[in-house]
């Protein structure tokens, strides 16, 4: 049976669906991503999971109980915002203490959380610190020591390393990932950044207007998209999609899986294309080559010059290629 249930989810804002019909299992202690661009729906589920919202239609199961009209704070999880949500007047200790003198736990309880959370995130010697005196990474770090004092089984988070610049994030996604599979939490993760979803998560389930667009983990997602949806939003640079003469719908085929034809080799499609432009990245060079009168990217390893309106032939594996209907 699944740990968090999600039965034909819905969600009206007067005649605008946000949400239509979701559903979703997810087991016990794994990591899902909600992913999808902005508009989406995704932080409106997760609204919904932790009853901050009741949904137009549907049903949410915890560990087999219907909680769908049930309180948040009836339904045991723990939430992580973009924002931080710190109170700027109380100390370190205090903000991650905060939840659990509300629920009037025993001191030495309190205590013995706050010391195990301040040892796992590093935040021993900054528990009489004011936020105001932290940086942007001990702020997020003192928000989920705050979620990992409740003890909750389930941590909802939204967007918690958007506002962080992009070294912090790489290093508090490996923190957060570790941290998880330590406590066997069970997240529910909200994110804008593929990069996010595809090196933290079990699974990501890839929402586009109010819908799932495909449910996998991030290998199943980056070889095997379901739609052209997919295909160009999990990537960077995103999947190409094109119209090959002779071809009904549309052929896709990743920046990486294409060579420069010198030529022919068994088992590949070789088309021909012009430069329209390239940029040398360090580790490769991205290509932009008009085939058929459409943009394609090639990612080519290492250092390559080539002059704007060359002639170019390309070629990559027929099995590299993937085939959407029109």
């Amino acid at each position: 049976m699944a740990y968090l249930r999600l039965d034909n989810l819905q969600q009206r804002f007067g005649e605008h669906h946000v949400l239509r019909g979701i559903d979703l299992d997810v087991a016990r202690g794994e990591f899902i991503a909600l992913l999808g661009a902005s508009g989406c729906g995704k932080t409106t589920l997760l609204r919904l999971i932790a009853g901050l919202d009741r949904p137009s239609g549907g049903r949410i199961w915890f560990d087999g109980a219907d909680v769908t009209d049930v309180d948040p704070a009836e339904r045991h999880l723990s939430m992580v915002f973009q924002s931080y949500a710190l109170f700027p007047h109380l100390s370190v200790g205090e903000n991650i203490v905060f939840g659990l003198r509300a629920r009037k736990l025993p001191r030495d309880e309190q205590a013995a959380r706050l010391k195990q959370a301040a040892d796992m995130l590093g935040l021993d010697k900054l528990l009489a610190r004011k936020p105001g005196e932290l940086s942007g990474g001990q702020r997020q770090r003192v928000a989920l020591a705050r979620a990992i004092v409740s003890h909750h089984p389930v941590c909802l988070m939204d967007e918690p390393l958007s506002n962080l610049d992009a070294q912090l994030r790489a290093e508090m996604r490996a923190e957060l990932r570790k941290l998880q599979r330590a406590l066997g939490l069970t997240v529910i993760y909200v994110t804008h950044d593929q990069v996010e979803a595809m090196s933290m998560a079990d699974r990501i389930v890839l929402m586009h207007q109010g819908e799932i667009a495909q449910v996998g983990t991030p290998e199943q997602l980056y070889e095997q998209p379901a739609t052209p949806v997919v295909a160009r939003f999990i990537g960077q640079p995103p999947m190409n999609l094109l119209r090959v003469p002779g071809l009904d719908g549309l052929v896709g085929i990743r920046p990486e899986h294409i060579a420069l034809a010198a030529t022919g080799t068994a088992g590949t499609d070789i088309h021909d294309g012009v430069v329209a432009r390239s940029e040398y990245h360090g580790a490769d060079t991205l290509i932009e080559v008009q085939v058929y009168e459409q943009p394609v990217l090639v990612r080519h390893p290492g250092r390559l010059a080539l002059q704007t309106g060359s002639r170019l032939a390309l070629e990559w594996p027929a099995a590299r290629a993937h085939r959407f209907a029109a």
